[in-house]
C-alpha cells in the first residue's frame, strides 16, 4: 500500500511542473480568456482536461507501447500534432490584428460545446503531453500495478489538469488581464502564433 501510495505522489510531483509550464494548452486557454467569455475559457480549460485523462486512460492501458515499439503510430500522431499546431498558429497570426470587441460582445455566436472539443483536440495534438504521457507515466503506471492504483493516477492527472486549466481560465478572465491585453494585442497573438508554428513545424521537420 505504502509504495502504491508513494507512486501516485511521484506521479503528482513530476506531472505538475510538466502542466504549469507555457504550452499549446496554456496558449489556447489564455486565449480563450481573453478574446471570448469566461464561460467559453472555462469549457476550453475542461475540454483540455478531458483531453489529459484520455491519454492517461491511453497510456495506462496500451499507447506507450505503441508509441515505443511501432514507428507508423508514432510518426502519424507526430504528422497530425504537428499540423494541427500550424492551423492554430496561421488562425491566431490572422486574427492578430482584429480588434478585440468589447467583452459583452465576445463570442456570443461561439458554441460551448465548440469550445470544449477545441481544449480537447488541442491537447490530444500537444506533442508535450503526448511525450509525458507516453514516457513518464507509462513508465510509473506499469499494467503489473493493482487496478485502483492506475484508476488512482488517471483520477490524479485529471483533477490536477482541471484545477490548473480552469484557475487559468479564470485568471485570464479578469479586467486587468483584459485591459493589459488590450494594450498589447498584436504583439501578443503574433508572439503566441510563431511559438505554435515553431512547434508544428519541428514536429513535421522531425517526420
Amino acid at each position: 500500500m505504502t509504495r502504491d501510495l508513494l507512486i501516485l505522489v511521484s506521479l503528482a510531483a513530476v506531472y505538475i511542473p510538466v502542466l504549469v509550464s507555457p504550452g499549446p494548452n496554456f496558449l489556447v486557454v489564455t486565449q480563450a480568456a481573453i478574446n471570448q467569455t469566461r464561460r467559453h475559457a472555462i469549457y476550453t480549460a475542461l475540454g483540455i482536461a478531458s483531453g489529459s485523462t484520455v491519454l492517461a486512460c491511453l497510456a495506462a492501458t496500451c499507447m506507450g507501447i505503441l508509441l515505443a515499439r511501432f514507428d507508423w503510430f508514432n510518426q502519424t500522431v507526430k504528422i497530425l500534432g504537428g499540423a494541427y499546431l500550424l492551423y492554430i498558429g496561421v488562425k491566431i497570426w490572422r486574427q492578430a490584428k482584429q480588434p478585440l470587441a468589447a467583452r459583452s460582445q465576445a463570442g456570443p455566436g461561439l458554441s460551448l460545446g465548440r469550445s470544449y472539443w477545441y481544449g480537447m483536440a488541442t491537447n490530444l495534438s500537444n506533442p508535450k503531453a503526448l511525450v509525458f504521457f507516453a514516457t513518464i507515466f507509462a513508465s510509473l503506471l506499469t499494467p503489473s500495478l493493482p487496478t485502483w492504483v492506475r484508476l488512482a493516477g488517471i483520477a490524479v492527472i485529471c483533477l490536477c489538469s482541471t484545477l490548473w486549466h480552469v484557475i487559468l481560465a479564470n485568471w485570464f478572465s479578469g479586467a486587468r488581464m483584459q485591459h493589459l491585453y488590450r494594450s498589447a494585442k498584436h504583439g501578443i497573438n503574433r508572439c503566441t502564433a510563431l511559438v505554435l508554428v515553431a512547434v508544428g513545424v519541428k514536429l513535421l521537420w522531425v517526420f
